[in-house]
């Protein structure tokens, strides 16, 4: 049971992880669309995404994998084994939240969570 649990966090943590970088990327290059011609923006932003992502996502998965293993282990030795991983995720889970918001909607929602207004 622990096995299976441990493989849904990493893969949720990487697969979150990974989709917040690659987005991160994207907009910070979509922002400057209105600087070119839209044929010549287009070509160079294919160009400047193969560039950028292959060696990206060929490192990636990987690298974020060993970090979100790592990141569970630590709970473990600290909290127990299911206390641990429960812990661990839920903390990564924070944070990637946190960066979504503040990706999406420019908003910090630490503000929000010590203000008690999460859902208002």
């Amino acid at each position: 049971m622990y096995k299976h649990l441990f493989k849904f966090a990493v893969l949720s943590i990487t697969i979150l992880t990974a989709e917040l970088l690659t987005d991160f990327i994207t907009n910070k290059l979509i922002s400057h669309k209105w600087e070119y011609h839209p044929i010549r923006f287009t070509l160079i932003s294919m160009a400047i995404i193969t560039i950028l992502f292959y060696p990206l996502f060929t490192k990636l998965e990987e690298w974020i994998n060993r970090f979100s293993k790592r990141f569970i282990k630590a709970g473990h030795s600290y909290f127990g084994k299911y206390i641990g991983l429960l812990l661990m995720y839920l903390i990564a889970l924070l944070i990637l939240t946190f960066f979504y918001a503040q990706m999406w909607y420019n908003i910090n929602i630490f503000n929000y969570l010590f203000r008690l207004k999460l859902f208002t």
